[in-house]
C-alpha cells in the first residue's frame, strides 16, 4: 500500500498538468480576436455605380476605437473595420501590433471618401494621417482600393445588419 501512494500522488499531478495546459490552450485561443459580422458597407463611384460590398466589424467605443485590427492575424477580402467617430477631425491611425497591412479610407461627415491610405506598414508606429478632416475611417486588407478602383469622392453607405 505505502508504494501506492507516490502513484496515486504522480497520477493526480499529471492529470492537473494536462488540466491547466488545456484550459491555457482555450484561453489563448479566445484572446485571438475574431470577426464580428455587425453590418455592411458599399462603395460607390460619385455617378453612383456600385465598386464594392463589405461584411463590417463596426467600432465606436473608446478602447475598440484604440485597439482596431490589432492582432488580427488574418482578414478576409470581403471584410473591414468601420471606425465611427463622435466628431469630425483629422484622426491619426498607427499600425503597432497590427499584422495585417492594410488600406485606410478616411470618410468624410457626407459619406464620401476623402483620403485613402494604400499598403501601410505592419507594426509600424509612424502616424498615418488623413489629407482631410474626416467622420469614419474603413480598414481594409492591403490592395483593396487598387484593386476595386476606389478613389477619392467614391461614396460610403453602410447600414447594421439586423439580427
Amino acid at each position: 500500500m505505502k508504494n501506492l501512494y507516490p502513484m496515486i500522488l504522480l497520477f493526480l499531478l499529471s492529470i492537473s498538468l494536462l488540466s491547466c495546459k488545456s484550459s491555457e490552450a482555450g484561453s489563448s485561443e479566445q484572446k485571438k480576436p475574431q470577426f464580428r459580422h455587425d453590418g455592411y458597407l458599399e462603395i460607390h463611384s460619385a455617378s453612383g455605380e456600385l465598386k464594392a460590398t463589405f461584411d463590417i466589424e463596426i467600432v465606436t467605443k473608446e478602447r475598440e476605437l484604440a485597439r482596431g485590427l490589432m492582432f488580427r492575424e488574418s482578414m478576409e477580402p470581403n471584410q473591414g473595420m468601420l471606425f465611427v467617430f463622435e466628431h469630425v477631425d483629422y484622426h491619426s491611425f498607427w499600425m503597432q501590433n497590427t499584422y495585417l497591412s492594410l488600406d485606410m479610407l478616411f470618410i468624410d461627415q457626407y459619406d464620401t471618401i476623402v483620403s485613402i491610405a494604400e499598403h501601410t506598414t505592419p507594426f509600424s508606429e509612424e502616424q498615418i494621417y488623413p489629407d482631410k478632416l474626416s467622420k469614419n475611417v474603413l480598414e481594409v486588407l492591403a490592395g483593396t482600393a487598387k484593386r476595386l478602383n476606389i478613389k477619392e469622392t467614391d461614396k460610403v453607405s453602410w447600414r447594421y445588419k439586423e439580427d
